[in-house]
């Protein structure tokens, strides 16, 4: 999803290296290129010997790219895994970019760090802050490549990428912090939640509340874990809480007039809504039913249900539209596209419905009425902990 999201942010002709064996048929090969995506051929893929010579033709391709002013995206892990963590620089990017300045000494080659921080990975309608750090210039690097001393050239380099990369992103240190990590960063992002109606937002609020809350954590974990003990304890306890009575913290977090506006949208489009889920119900599940089926690392999850469900929705879309003409003439156009527009529509309602069911089950169960006045409580706490 990375080069997706770059490219509708920055509205350019993005290029972006991608695993090598997927290129292999000549169908794939051609298809992928024809969406800017070049090869990169790792041993782990089952590269083989012709791994070297393979890499070189790509990393001249991107060359041409960088004298032309072009951009390629480039994953200085040299893995996809999901999560809250920046694994060790590989050699490769450094290399890269040394040798293209090399190729072409005038060149003023830029790096540019992307932090790439996804609320909720594998999951439908999550959000992702893109952060960009500053650009780093290749040519700073070339005294010591003129001495001789790559080595340092290139550790100098990864050292200040990594770094840097560090900076725009929101880090868990510790893999056993995972999951109170995961939900004292939901509730700081729920702090800063976005509009009903919000798609790109351009502040970093939400990125720093998330850094924030990040770096307390990571901190009292080192330095502290028998209060950080004490944190785990009650922030578990309250999640669970949550889960017993069905209810999300994003529903603290919504003012009451948030909610009135929540029961009245829910109320108002129902019917609606539930007729666009009916008839837009089978392209998605034939969707997610292809991502399920193909998707082994969910780290891939999300672009194939993605690319899946652009082409299946384009497909049933013409098919509506050709069976509302049958029927209605020309004015089925409209109504094809209006009932594509009510499975959008649907999209909206169902958050709405949820965050009035939980209005419902707070203020009207016994069960929510007595544990609301403590939810309130532990909430406050989890929030004030670090002050």
């Amino acid at each position: 999803m990375d080069g997706v999201l770059l490219s509708v942010l920055l509205r350019c002709k993005l290029s972006l290296l991608a695993r090598g064996d997927v290129f292999k048929k000549p169908t794939a090969n051609k298809a992928l290129r024809s969406m800017r995506l070049l090869p990169i051929y790792r041993m782990e893929d089952g590269a083989g010997n012709e791994q070297a010579a393979k890499n070189q033709q790509t990393f001249n391709e991107c060359y041409e790219i960088f004298r032309k002013n072009g951009m390629v995206l480039i994953f200085p892990e040299g893995y996809c895994v999901s999560e809250r963590r920046l694994r060790p620089m590989k050699k490769g990017a450094a290399k890269m970019a040394f040798e293209a300045i090399e190729k072409y000494p005038e060149m003023d080659l830029q790096v540019i760090p992307v932090g790439m921080n996804y609320s909720n990975s594998g999951h439908f309608r999550e959000e992702v802050c893109i952060n960009f750090g500053h650009p780093i210039a290749v040519q700073s690097y070339m005294e010591l490549l003129k001495e001789g001393k790559q080595n340092k050239a290139i550790t100098d380099f990864n050292t200040k990428l990594f770094e840097d990369l560090e900076r725009e992103m929101v880090i868990i240190k510790d893999p056993s912090n995972d999951q109170v990590g995961n939900q004292y960063l939901l509730m700081a992002r729920n702090q800063y939640k976005p509009a009903f109606f919000g798609f790109f937002k351009k502040t970093k609020k939400r990125f720093l509340a998330e850094k924030r809350a990040a770096n307390d954590l990571n901190h009292l974990s080192e330095t502290n874990p028998e209060s950080f003990e004490t944190f785990r304890n009650n922030i578990s306890n309250y999640f669970e809480t949550l889960k017993n009575l069905k209810i999300k913290d994003k529903y603290f977090a919504i003012p009451v007039f948030e909610k009135i506006l929540y029961l009245i949208f829910t109320i108002v489009f129902a019917v609606p809504a539930l007729v666009g889920l009916l008839l837009n119900f089978i392209p998605v599940r034939m969707a997610k039913n292809i991502a399920g089926a193909k998707v082994k690392k969910i780290e891939f999850y999300d672009s194939v249900y993605m690319g899946s469900a652009a082409i299946i929705g384009i497909i049933y879309s013409l098919l509506l539209i050709i069976i509302c003409i049958g029927f209605m003439g020309w004015v089925g156009v409209f109504m094809g596209i209006g009932i594509r527009l009510l499975g959008y529509l649907f999209l909206f309602w169902q958050e709405a419905a949820f965050n009035t069911k939980y209005w419902y089950i707070v203020l009207l169960t016994r069960k929510g009425r007595s544990m609301r006045n403590s939810l309130h409580s532990q909430r406050k706490f989890i929030l004030d902990y670090f002050g």
